[in-house]
């Protein structure tokens, strides 16, 4: 990678993009005490691992609501996000991208820009330096991992990318995901013993509780009454509790309406209800 300039910033408060509510913050962006480093225009740069701070891979199925960039003094820049996959080896394929957009110059200048990209798990958040001025693409970031490529990628091209410059650097980008919390309720299986296990299908990483009039969700082990999940499948056991227990004692059976609740991990909870007869015996 060809470094052209390096722009020391005056000691400046660090400038980071407020996520919302119920997402998750990936990629970092060059504070203000800490060197910024103009890159070559035209160029992909991706970086698949860090060993501190936010990662840019992505941690599940969702949706990149923004992206922002610190931007560097100088007029004449753009930069787009660029959304890569890895295909094994040093092959990546680009996927996805916004922009490259004009920036707003200064040091550092917090430019944001909405999106609705869906991504995937292992998806990686990069970055184009656009056809503009030399861009503030990385900042010092010792034990980095930096990787590049030779030249831009257009959606569903893919090609090879090579470690440049050492370990020493980070992008200058950061995106701001959404986790799919949508779920789906699957089969029910009664158990003589007058409870029910439903099968509950997720999309991401998160937890499953449930909660209503006389029944207790605990996990099929019965164990408790949230628990950590995992995609794609999970379950949940429903028992009877109070009157409707007592019902299903002496008649054999009782029809409950649990609610399951699925929070994916970093964003929203979502609920649905269902019907479940119990039966004994």
């Amino acid at each position: 990678m060809k470094k052209m300039i390096v722009v020391l910033t005056a000691a400046l408060p660090a400038l980071f993009a407020t996520p919302a509510a119920g997402s998750v913050t990936l990629g970092q962006l060059a504070p203000g005490a800490s060197p910024v480093v103009a890159c070559s225009p035209g160029r992909d740069y991706l970086m698949p691992e860090v060993t501190s701070g936010n990662s840019y891979v992505v941690p599940g199925t969702g949706v990149i609501t923004s992206w922002s960039h610190n931007a560097a003094a100088g007029n004449g820049q753009t930069l787009g996000l660029k959304i890569f996959r890895h295909l094994g080896g040093t092959e990546f394929m680009a996927v996805a991208h916004d922009g490259p957009h004009p920036l707003v110059p200064s040091s550092l200048s917090l430019n944001t820009f909405a999106v609705n990209i869906p991504v995937s798990a292992g998806d990686i958040v990069g970055l184009n330096t656009g056809s503009g001025a030399a861009t503030a693409c990385e900042f010092d970031g010792p034990n980095y991992e930096f990787v590049d490529s030779a030249g831009p990628l257009g959606d569903g091209q893919s090609g090879p990318f090579g470690k440049s410059g050492g370990a020493f650097y980070a992008l200058n980008i950061s995106a701001v995901f959404q986790p799919t919390n949508t779920f789906t309720l699957g089969k029910v299986k009664r158990n003589k013993n007058g409870t029910a296990t439903v099968t509950v299908n997720v999309p991401n990483a998160g937890e499953l509780s449930g909660s209503g009039k006389g029944i207790k969700v605990a996990t099929a082990a019965g164990a408790m009454i949230a628990k950590s999940v995992s995609p794609p499948t999970a379950s949940l056991k429903i028992k009877a509790t109070g009157k409707q227990r007592t019902q299903l004692n002496a008649t054999g059976k009782v029809t409950v309406k649990p609610k399951i609740t699925y929070t994916p991990t970093g964003g929203d909870p979502r609920t649905q209800s269902l019907k479940v007869k119990l039966r004994k015996g």
